[in-house]
């Protein structure tokens, strides 16, 4: 019986060998999706996050202490400049500051008449020798000073007068009544009464980390997307940038201002900020085409069938394109799917997706 064995070995064999002759060399090559290397615009950006504020926005705030005694406007309102808002009780404030600066005037009046008096008298005796013309000068500047204290004790008084007539807190510009904090019976001191905002236009003030210190600067473009108006986004302006770092935060602020003929930016929405610090035409590829090693950025290219792994130096990054410093020339056929699967050297295939 083992006499028969060898020829069926040797049979099955003999057919395993001749259906390797027949199969497509095609087929044992890496199938690769791979697009021309190109040039093209990249643009470097800055994404901040951002709350949209005003372009005229105003807490108001009682010129003296009160007691609220009408609120005459609701939020959401729109108001013009000068139009009531608030109507306070000030008469025990407004009477406790006038008996202040009365009795600051007549203190200051005696102080002036007193040392007019004394300048008056020693005036007398310079002239015949009785007193020094040191002793003299000193009296001429303390009469002086006393006329200019009285003068102030005046503007103070004047000020209080001026300060009782304002029992009306009124809109400092039109715009839209965004908060009211009055409430009928509190006390208006050291807090907002009312918040009016003009919303015409908006703007964003944003801080950015100090290695974009000299790249911004005003007129960058600037994009801003809101979550709130279903993702859409609209286009702005930077219209100030600082040259230097903010030693509090450790940021470099800026001012963006917005586009919105529409009326859909309003204050207090937050949204994304793009910043488009730079734009240049480049050789630009596929992030996705790239292979991040221990070694550095390389990238798989196709010349004649065969796989070349190169190393690459890149620049910008941006929306899934990345700008190629070195290591790549245009029309470069570059591997950006499946080049992971191939080394150097390796027989590839060019497929379609």
């Amino acid at each position: 019986m083992k006499f028969y064995k060898l020829p069926v070995i040797i049979v099955i064999m003999a057919l395993f060998i001749a259906c390797g002759e027949g199969e497509d060399v095609s087929e044992i090559r890496i199938p690769v999706i791979a697009v021309q290397v190109g040039t093209a615009q990249i643009t470097r950006n800055i994404m901040v996050d951002a709350r949209l504020e005003g372009m005229e926005e105003a807490l108001i705030y009682a010129a003296m202490p009160g007691i609220v005694e009408e609120v005459l406007v609701r939020e959401g309102e729109l108001v013009q400049q000068g139009q009531q808002l608030v109507r306070l009780d000030t008469d025990q404030q407004t009477s406790a500051g006038t008996a202040a600066a009365l009795a600051a005037v007549s203190a200051a009046r005696a102080n002036a008449n007193n040392a007019s008096d004394n300048l008056e008298r020693l005036s007398a005796l310079y002239e015949v020798g009785g007193v020094s013309e040191q002793q003299y000068d000193a009296a001429a500047a303390g009469a002086e000073a006393a006329a200019a204290a009285l003068n102030q004790a005046y503007a103070g008084y004047t000020q209080v007068r001026a300060l009782s007539d304002r029992s009306y807190i009124e809109a400092p510009f039109e715009g839209v009544v965004g908060r009211v904090w009055a409430r009928t019976g509190n006390t208006a001191m050291g807090q907002p009464l009312v918040s009016i905002v003009n919303p015409s236009g908006v703007r964003a003030h944003v801080f950015v980390s100090e290695d974009h210190l000299y790249a911004v600067r005003a007129g960058l473009p600037a994009v801003i997307s809101l979550s709130s108006s279903g993702g859409n986004s609209y286009p702005g302006v930077v219209t100030a940038a600082s040259s230097v770092v903010d030693p509090v935060s450790g940021l470099v602020p800026m001012e963006i201002q917005f586009e919105d003929s529409d009326g859909i930016l309003r204050p207090g929405m937050t949204g994304r900020v793009t910043i488009g610090l730079e734009t240049k035409d480049a050789l630009v590829i596929p992030e996705e085409a790239l292979l991040r090693t221990v070694g550095g950025m390389k990238v798989a290219l196709i010349t004649d069938g065969i796989a070349e792994i190169r190393d690459i130096e890149t620049g910008i990054f941006s929306e899934g394109m990345v700008e190629i410093v070195s290591g790549l020339s245009p029309g470069d056929s570059l591997i950006i799917r499946g080049q992971s699967r191939v080394a150097d050297g390796s027989e590839v295939r060019v497929v379609s997706e």
